[in-house]
């Protein structure tokens, strides 16, 4: 086995309480619990990769049918910025994307492949949009993926669902339709290594 971590876009635009295009559960605990498990995997020599959501200012490159008034990840805005705490270092690798899925006409596929890697370890924000698009995009190319449930977080967009019930639904879904899925937290990855 040969693993990468995927950070996928924790971004200033998906901060709780920060941005109206927040992730209702990215707040300084979750942060502290993906910078956690970032420092695990680079001292256990696991490379780092991190994904960035980047929409043009004119929207040409936004999701179909994005309402006009949405205003997310724009390029060279504060709110498209790595959060601080969880900034890449000199070595990583960063894949701007403009879809959910990481891989969608990105360069993702040639990453992982440089660095020989053939399994993935999830991380990041939303467990039900980008990275649930980025772990089927995964599992179609036949890597073996660790989607780590507390160092992930969602934002329900149904309202009588909680944002941790759209989480764990997410998480169940994806871990009982996808083979070589296990949804695993923090300490029992570690315990892997």
């Amino acid at each position: 086995m040969k693993p990468a971590l995927l950070v996928i876009d924790c971004q200033y635009d998906f901060l709780r309480d920060v941005s109206p295009y927040q992730c209702g559960m990215l707040d300084n605990a979750l942060i502290g619990r993906i910078r956690s498990l970032i420092e695990f995997c680079r001292g256990h020599g696991i490379p780092v990769v991190y994904t960035q959501h980047s929409i043009e200012p004119d929207k040409s490159n936004a999701e179909f049918g994005e309402p006009e008034g949405v205003r997310a990840c724009i390029i060279s805005t504060k709110g498209w910025e790595i959060i601080e705490d969880l900034k890449p270092r000199a070595g990583d690798a960063v894949v701007k994307k403009d879809k959910y899925d990481a891989f969608y006409k990105t360069d993702m596929e040639n990453v992982l492949q440089s660095l020989g890697v053939d399994t993935l370890i999830l991380c990041g924000v939303l467990t039900n949009n980008c990275i649930r698009a980025t772990a089927e995009g995964a599992h179609y190319r036949n890597f073996k993926l660790f989607i780590i449930t507390d160092a992930s977080g969602a934002t329900s967009y149904i309202p009588e669902k909680t944002n941790e019930e759209i989480h764990d639904i997410t998480l169940r879904d994806l871990k009982e339709r996808m083979y070589e899925t296990a949804v695993i937290t923090n300490a029992e990855l570690k315990k892997l290594f």
